[in-house]
């Protein structure tokens, strides 16, 4: 068994060759984070990156059922999305084109992101919680960290799968146990490598401690709870085991009211079957041609997720 041989300073050098992201993310951010904006003023900063814009209105209509007709503007497409769901899509499509990731599932990833990103801004507008969109970006990118770890350190994390199988340990566990960095610090890091805001940074870097993020800590702790309640279980989530037993397993975290469990679960309902959708459709424009690798095949005990255990 590999101990501790992977450290930060083994990741950094990894990190610092990644291509930055190209700024039609920022400007994204920064429109949707303004209270004023207009449907307009985000189809304006989309369309000056042609190849996202393109790939948005090919993932409309390829992901959602049941529309009069074929969505060709994003004049069109930006409303029926939403605001956050237009940011993620951007979002996620540029840190999928700048990474390549084979030996692990992928779609499992970013499934549980966006239901995390769905969660945190569920639980900050029903809570009252400020800056709700900020809290939908950090729960799409809290565990951004594993997509360096998987491209580059295939051997160790295949050591870490097998560590939690044979120890019934979560990923963060099983990470602690082997190595000295796990997915939050080299999450951080690439956070500061690609200049997010610091609350951000804060909530990647703490999303399993929140009380260590300092002046973020109320931040990261929102980000927190939406992790553990997302977790995925069989078909859906851990939400899915319902309010009393979810509650506990968020204590020491952001409280989860009942109000803000049933509207995550509610938006979990309207969304996740788009974003599964556009999962599908994120594999395809890699791979066009090449078989895909068969899903079949796998079973539900062989997901790579586990329920973290209750804090005492």
């Amino acid at each position: 068994m590999v101990q501790r041989a992977l450290k930060i300073e083994t990741v950094l050098p990894k990190i610092k060759e990644l291509p930055t992201l190209p700024d039609v993310v920022f400007k994204v951010n920064e429109v949707v984070n303004d209270p004023s904006t207009s449907a307009s003023d985000l189809e304006t900063v989309i369309s000056r990156d042609q190849a996202i814009a393109a790939k948005i209105l090919r993932l409309v209509n390829s992901a959602f059922y049941g529309l009069p007709g074929r969505v060709d503007t994003l004049s069109r497409a930006i409303p029926l999305l939403g605001f956050s769901t237009v940011r993620n899509l951007v979002m996620s499509l540029s840190i999928f084109n700048i990474s390549s990731v084979a030996d692990f599932d992928m779609k499992m990833f970013w499934r549980h992101s966006f239901a995390s990103s769905t969660a945190t801004k569920a639980i900050a507008l029903t809570d009252g919680i400020p800056d709700a969109e900020s809290q939908s970006l950090a729960g799409l990118l809290h565990d951004m960290g594993k997509i360096v770890l998987f491209q580059h350190f295939v051997k160790e994390y295949q050591a870490v799968f097998k560590l939690m199988e044979q120890r019934k340990l979560s990923f963060i566990q099983a990470e602690k146990t082997l190595y000295a960095t796990n997915h939050a610090e080299v999450g951080e890091a690439l956070a500061m490598q690609w200049g997010f805001p610091p609350n951000i940074s804060a909530a990647i870097a703490h999303h399993h401690n929140p009380e260590n993020a300092g002046d973020f800590a109320d931040f990261a702790s929102v980000c927190a709870s939406a992790n553990v309640i997302t977790q995925p279980r069989d078909e859906g989530f851990i939400i899915d085991l319902g309010f009393s037993e979810v509650k506990e397993l968020c204590e020491g975290f952001h409280p989860l009211s009942e109000k803000a469990f049933l509207s995550v679960s509610r938006e979990l309902g309207k969304q996740m079957q788009f974003f599964e959708n556009f999962i599908d459709r994120m594999e395809a424009f890699r791979r066009p041609s090449p078989i895909l690798q068969d899903e079949v095949s796998r079973t539900k005990g062989d997901s790579i997720w586990k329920l973290p255990e209750k804090k005492t």
